[in-house]
């Protein structure tokens, strides 16, 4: 499920700065939104006027009788409420939920983040004598909402693997098969574009492959869609 909700400046930027991760809320009558509805790994599309849209990942909800009582047994650590007085003051005599995040991604800033992602898995080492990784990193973004990362395998003959099928492999794993954005960091640390072999194991996923949007300048954000990488390709009627 994804619930959308609105929420100020303040409580969206401590949200992305990781030093918020619990929101509170509360039903509301005539409102859209039922907060009892929400479970573990539910998606949160929250937008504010400076961050726009970001995506948060649901880790618990803990429903207790009033705020005062969410305070005592939750803490302030990780709160900053999203609120006002007004509201503050209606919510110490009704039923507040306690809902624990997690930040993904920002609509306005997912190039960098996937490609910080990337950069932070790139790690070129040796394995044995044979074998070595880390030297090409790759993250993606999936329909659901979540940011998978790999690495290159390279050995010493040709069972090694790229980082976009780890990264795949990751992401099937977590039992997802679509992508929407990729990137893809060379073994200089540059931006690069998937080999043959990856683009055709990209374009069988999924019929919405095509479309999987890959990053080509981390400067200009300049993006190239699968199927320009692959024009003509056979496999349209099959997938």
């Amino acid at each position: 499920m994804i619930m959308k909700l609105n929420i100020n400046d303040r409580a969206a930027l401590a949200i992305k700065n990781n030093t918020k991760r619990v929101e509170i809320r509360a039903n509301k009558e005539n409102s859209e939104h039922d907060y009892s509805k929400l479970r573990q790994n539910d998606i949160i599309e929250f937008t504010s006027n400076n961050l726009g849209v970001f995506y948060v990942k649901v880790k618990e909800v803990n429903c207790y009788d009033s705020l005062d009582e969410l305070f005592i047994l939750e803490g302030t650590r990780y709160v900053t409420l999203s609120i006002n007085d007004e509201d503050i003051t209606k919510l110490r005599k009704k039923c507040v939920y306690a809902i624990h995040i997690e930040y993904l991604y920002s609509e306005n800033t997912v190039w960098e983040e996937l490609y910080e992602k990337a950069k932070n898995v790139r790690n070129k080492k040796d394995i044995s004598g044979m074998i070595s990784s880390g030297g090409v990193s790759a993250a993606i973004l999936t329909k659901d909402h979540n940011i998978y990362t790999g690495v290159c395998i390279d050995t010493a003959s040709t069972l090694g693997m790229c980082a976009e099928r780890n990264a795949i492999a990751n992401m099937i794993t977590n039992g997802e098969s679509e992508i929407i954005k990729l990137v893809c960091i060379d073994s200089k640390g540059n931006v690069g574009l998937p080999c043959g072999a990856c683009r055709e194991y990209l374009m069988q996923l999924s019929k919405s492959s095509k479309n999987i949007e890959i990053l080509k300048d981390i400067d200009s954000k300049e993006i190239v869609k699968l199927d320009e990488l692959i024009p003509g390709w056979w496999g349209y009627d099959r997938v």
